[in-house]
C-alpha cells in the first residue's frame, strides 16, 4: 500500500508541478528498407546534453493494440512520471522512445482507431510486420540522439500486445532489459539461445491474460533467463500500467549501483 501511494504522488506531484524542462520529439521518416512512414516520439530529459562524453541509456515503451506513438504520453502520462523520477533522483537521466507498433493504419493523429478498427487488423501484428521493420526506428534514434549502445544500457518494454512485440524484439539479444506488462504472450515468444536478458514481468489478478505472464516467467526461468514477477490487484487498464513502468524504470536504472544488485519485487 505505501508502495502505491508513493507512486501515486510521484505522478501527481509531476503534474501539478511539471517541475521539468524535459522535451518531446515527434519523428517521422520513410523506412530505407520497408518504405513505410515510420513514426516515433523521442523523450528527451532536461538539461539533456547531444555532446556529453557519458551517454544516455535508451529505454523503448511499446503500446498495446488500441494505441500509438502518443499513448504512453497521454494515456500513460509517461512524460511527467520520468520527469519526477529524473528531478528526484529516483532514476538516471535517459531517452526513452514511443514507437508506432502498427503498419494497418497510415495516419498521424493523437487518438488511435477505433478498438474494433485494431481488432480486425490483428492479423498485422500476428505477422510481426512492426518487428520486421523496427530496427529502422532503432537505427534512427541511435543516429540523432546520445545514447549509449551498450546492451546493458537498452531496454525495451510494452504493454498487452506490445509486451508480446517487446519480447519478440528482444530475442535479437540487443537489449539487456525486457519489461513485459500484462503481456498477452506466447511460448513461441520465450527467449532463444542468447546472451541472457533480465526479464521483469507485471500482471494483476483482474487480468484475463494473468496466466500468460505467470507462464512466461516459469519457461524464462527453464531457460535460466532471470526474471522477475510482480502481481498486484487490479485490470488490464492503464492505472496497472503506469505503477508498473515506475517500478521496471527504478529496479534497471537506479542512479546508485547496479541492476543486478536492487532487491527483487516480491509476488
Amino acid at each position: 500500500m505505501k508502495r502505491h501511494i508513493f507512486i501515486l504522488f510521484i505522478m501527481l506531484t509531476a503534474v501539478v508541478s511539471r517541475i521539468s524542462a524535459s522535451r518531446v520529439d515527434t519523428i517521422m521518416f520513410r523506412g530505407d528498407s520497408s518504405h513505410i512512414i515510420q513514426r516515433v516520439c523521442v523523450y528527451t530529459p532536461e538539461n539533456y546534453d547531444a555532446n556529453a562524453d557519458e551517454k544516455y541509456p535508451l529505454v523503448y515503451l511499446l503500446h498495446g493494440i488500441h494505441g500509438n506513438h502518443y499513448s504512453w504520453l497521454r494515456d500513460g502520462n509517461i512524460r511527467y512520471t520520468l520527469d519526477s523520477l529524473i528531478g528526484n533522483g529516483l532514476i538516471r537521466p535517459m531517452v526513452v522512445a514511443f514507437p508506432y507498433c502498427q503498419r494497418f493504419d497510415t495516419t498521424d493523429v493523437d487518438e488511435p482507431k477505433s478498438l474494433i478498427h485494431c481488432l480486425f487488423h490483428y492479423g498485422s501484428i500476428l505477422r510481426g510486420e512492426f518487428e520486421q521493420t523496427f530496427f529502422e526506428i532503432d537505427d534512427c534514434v541511435q543516429a540523432h540522439y546520445n545514447v549509449d549502445t551498450a546492451r546493458t544500457q537498452r531496454a525495451i518494454a510494452g504493454l498487452s500486445c506490445g509486451a508480446r512485440q517487446a519480447a519478440v524484439i528482444a530475442k535479437t539479444g540487443r537489449y539487456d532489459k525486457v519489461g513485459l506488462f500484462c503481456p498477452v504472450i506466447y511460448r513461441r515468444q520465450l527467449p532463444g539461445d542468447i546472451e541472457p536478458a533480465q526479464y521483469w514481468i507485471g500482471v494483476t489478478e483482474g487480468d484475463v491474460f494473468l496466466y500468460k505472464g505467470r507462464r512466461f516467467r516459469i519457461g524464462c526461468e527453464k531457460r535460466g533467463f532471470p526474471v522477475t514477477l510482480y502481481q498486484d490487484k487490479g485490470s488490464h487498464n492503464w492505472k496497472a500500467w503506469r505503477t508498473m513502468v515506475v517500478l521496471f524504470l527504478e529496479k534497471f536504472f537506479p542512479v546508485n549501483g547496479d541492476a543486478s544488485e536492487q532487491p527483487a519485487e516480491q509476488e
